[in-house]
């Protein structure tokens, strides 16, 4: 996880992260967050120049049409429109990234969806397709407004839903609340697309493979996988930390008193271990 309270070193870490686990290339890519009224962004050639090995004080600040704040506005990411454009039509994005995630590139150079496979895209990004936009200028502000449109069509289908989609030849984009958010979907995006063209390679000729998802999950269902759980059934036999042995669920018939004795007990016990050492 990128420490997102330091904003110019957060983008210098990312561009690092997605470079080495092949989300960008030298070739391009870009990173930026947001921040009330300013907006810090990478500079132009990071991986050409730098091969994102950027300095937090090359990393340039503006507000949000572009006018530097610290910086000099030639020396601002190439594709920056794209990211302005995003930040001033969705108020919940804080953070962008564009990469050229080798995988979905796969699927963009075909001009195909990327079907929400796996559970962790499912979970994470949504039941939607992550689509396509149309062949563009890169860096142009044709492109801005396709990547804007595309996201404002994910929002009509499911509000609030999290932002991404792929550029033909050229990459992706994907904006979240926070730098990790969006790195994040870049990542199980490209796993999702990786899983696929392996399946295919793998099995696609094989008339035992079985593609479809036995069970489509709700958003309901993924919401659950962070909600504590029982791990233990009533009856279970342990022994606990005082070194006593409990059984799992009798507590919920005590009384207060029984309550209060229990912990007395184990709290004097964990008073003598902390006094023996």
């Amino acid at each position: 996880m990128v420490d997102i309270k330091n904003i110019r070193a957060s983008i210098c870490k990312m561009g690092k992260l997605l470079y080495e686990k092949d989300l960008t290339d030298s070739s391009g890519g870009n990173i930026s967050v947001r921040d009330g009224n300013l907006i810090y962004i990478n500079p132009r050639r990071s991986g050409q120049d730098w091969q994102w090995e950027i300095e937090e004080d090359s990393v340039i600040v503006t507000d949000l049409c572009k006018v530097p704040v610290v910086g000099e506005v030639d020396m601002i990411s190439r594709e920056a429109a794209t990211h302005y454009y995003i930040y001033q039509n969705f108020p919940d994005v804080n953070a962008i990234v564009h990469g050229h995630p080798f995988f979905m590139m796969a699927f963009g150079a075909a001009h195909m969806d990327i079907p929400a496979v796996s559970e962790g895209t499912r979970a994470v990004v949504g039941m939607q397709p992550i689509t396509n936009i149309a062949e563009v200028v890169p860096g142009s502000i044709e492109q801005a407004e396709a990547v804007v449109k595309n996201f404002m069509k994910r929002r009509e289908i499911e509000p609030g839903c999290p932002l991404i989609c792929n550029i033909p030849f050229h990459g992706t984009f994907a904006a979240g609340a926070n730098i990790n958010d969006a790195f994040l979907y870049t990542e199980v995006a490209n796993n999702c697309a990786k899983i696929l063209i392996y399946r295919q390679i793998m099995f696609g000729n094989d008339p035992k493979a079985d593609f479809s998802i036995h069970k489509q999950f709700t958003k309901e269902d993924f919401e659950t996988i962070g909600v504590s759980k029982e791990v233990c059934t009533p009856g279970y036999v342990y022994t606990d930390n005082a070194g006593n042995k409990i059984i799992y669920g009798d507590c919920k018939n005590l009384s207060s008193s029984d309550y209060s004795e229990i912990v007395k007990r184990v709290t004097d016990e964990v008073i003598k271990n902390l006094k023996n050492r």
